[in-house]
């Protein structure tokens, strides 16, 4: 089941940096969509996943991958959103968000394999990820606490 919300992704986004620390709750709310704990094989970490969710602008957020750390949740979390539909550009992601630096790179084995443009923030780390499929378009978020 999609959920669709009247807000766009640079809304959502906001709305998420400003709940730091995340968790499961929090992304429920935000997202208005249920958010599933599924087992992910780590005895360190819970996995939760929610979406897909279509927002105002088209952007879909195909799937958001949210990893707590049982023993550190306030220092280590990190989620992951999935970016599909309409192309969010890269210049309007650079635009957006001053002072990103590239920090990883496609080695070639799959046009999914992101470059990824990132910064530290006070609250841990943001980044966004852009396909070889369509390397100008946004195909992933991170953001993430400090200890991630």
């Amino acid at each position: 089941m999609t959920t669709d919300l009247t807000l766009d992704l640079w809304a959502v986004l906001s709305l998420l940096v400003g709940q730091a620390p995340l968790d499961a709750p929090k992304l429920a709310s935000t997202l208005h969509s249920p958010v599933v704990q599924r087992d992910i094989h780590n005895a360190w970490t819970d996995g939760f996943f929610g979406g897909p969710v279509t927002l105002a602008d088209g952007v879909r957020i195909e799937e958001a991958f949210l990893r707590v750390s049982r023993r550190d949740p306030s220092n280590a979390w990190g989620l992951v959103l999935k970016i599909d539909g309409s192309c969010v550009p890269r210049a309007e992601v650079l635009r957006r968000h001053e002072g990103l630096a590239i920090t990883g790179h496609p080695r070639g084995a799959s046009l999914n394999e992101e470059t990824h443009w990132s910064r530290p923030t006070p609250w841990g780390k943001l980044g966004f990820g852009f396909a070889e499929r369509r390397e100008d378009c946004l195909s992933s978020i991170l953001i993430a606490g400090p200890a991630w």
